[in-house]
């Protein structure tokens, strides 16, 4: 969950990628010469280049932009994923819940019940407080009501677990994994 497109953070990444291979190998033709003479037959470089001083601080200073907007991109981006569950402070002790405890406990609760698939947990930061989401394949044709009440106990079972409740969403899913998945069968 970032607060970007995935399309467009891949556009931007592949653009920088070929400039950044393209300025390297023109950087490493004007100093090495092996990569000159590896380069020879696709592209011709000149022996001398005479660049202003004035021209080499333009270059510079558009790389520190560069930099600069890619290190705010980089820090802007995201959407408050965490691997922790719950943070509960008192004083100068801290207690730290980590995801893979309640990823244990909705997988344990959720074992027994015969649509359910799998799930999955995540949890993220929203508006300053820590929310989870948990995802439940639910097999095709399986009671959507019965995993709804089984996943409810097991939302119970967390709080009654951290002493708290903690904000959740709930995602049922169906598709490709719980429509090939065979059900139980007894013989």
């Amino acid at each position: 969950m970032t607060k970007s497109n995935r399309t467009l953070n891949r556009i931007i990444l592949f653009v920088l990628g070929v400039v950044s291979v393209v300025v390297g190998l023109a950087i490493g033709a004007g100093i090495l010469p092996a990569v000159r003479d590896a380069m020879r037959p696709y592209v011709t470089f000149p022996r001398h280049v005479g660049i202003p001083a004035a021209s080499l601080w333009i270059v510079a200073g558009a790389c520190a932009v560069v930099i600069v907007l890619a290190l705010l991109w980089v820090v802007t981006r995201g959407g408050g994923g965490t691997a922790v569950a719950v943070r509960e402070r008192s004083g100068d002790d801290a207690v730290t819940v980590n995801v893979a405890l309640v990823r244990d406990l909705i997988d344990h609760e959720l074992s027994g019940v015969r649509d359910v698939v799998g799930s999955r947990v995540d949890t993220y930061i929203v508006r300053r407080q820590r929310a989870a989401r948990i995802r439940v394949a639910v097999r095709r044709g399986g009671d959507a009501v019965t995993v709804l009440d089984a996943v409810d106990r097991a939302v119970a079972t967390l709080d009654r677990t951290l002493g708290r409740q903690v904000p959740v969403l709930v995602h049922l899913t169906g598709g490709t994994r719980p429509a090939l998945t065979k059900a139980t069968r007894v013989h």
